[in-house]
Parts: C-alpha cells; sequence; structure tokens
C-alpha cells in the first residue's frame, strides 16, 4: 500500500521514498503545520536520510536546501535512537 503524503496525521512523517532505516519522528501541532505548509507550496516529502545536523530544544529544526536532491528545506529531526545523529527529511520542489 502506498503512503499518502498528503495525510501527515501519524506520527513519522510520510515521504515518497520510504526508507526501513530512517523514519523521522512529528512532535508537534507545530512541526505537523510546517510539514502541511510546506507541501501546499508544492514542496514533497522526498526522503529520509541519516545525518548530522543542528536541532533546536523543539526537536526538529527546517533549513534551505540546494544539493543532490534538487532545491527545498530540509527538516532535522531529532533521533530517538542516537545522541550523535538526526533524522533529515528533504522536502522537493516538485514542478
Amino acid at each position: 500500500m502506498e503512503n499518502n503524503i498528503f495525510i501527515q496525521d501519524g506520527n513519522t512523517i510520510h515521504t515518497l521514498k520510504p526508507s526501513s532505516v530512517a523514519q523521522a519522528n512529528i512532535y508537534s501541532q507545530e512541526q505537523r503545520q510546517m510539514i502541511d505548509k510546506l507541501i501546499h507550496q508544492n514542496f514533497f516529502p522526498h526522503h529520509t536520510a541519516v545525518g548530522k545536523g543542528r536541532c533546536t530544544r523543539k526537536h526538529w529544526n527546517v533549513e534551505e536546501y540546494e544539493g543532490k536532491h534538487g532545491v527545498g528545506y530540509k527538516m532535522i529531526t531529532t533521533s530517538p535512537y542516537s545522541h550523535n545523529f538526526n533524522h533529515i527529511t528533504y522536502f522537493i520542489r516538485m514542478i
């Protein structure tokens, strides 16, 4: 069954390319509203990776992104499994 990325009502961020290794958590209603705002601006959650990034005390942070996968934003969320690495979800503009 395919994930519907327009419905972000669970506890993890649904992406176009799901990964069994990295699944970013949704920590607050404010984060959920930011995800919905990015989707409505045609920035779709492409995939989630494990990497280093800076998070704030609210457990998530959004930064601009321009790189290998395109142009958009990356949402960095804390990992419940490791203090050294975070989960990075890439929101890429789809035309």
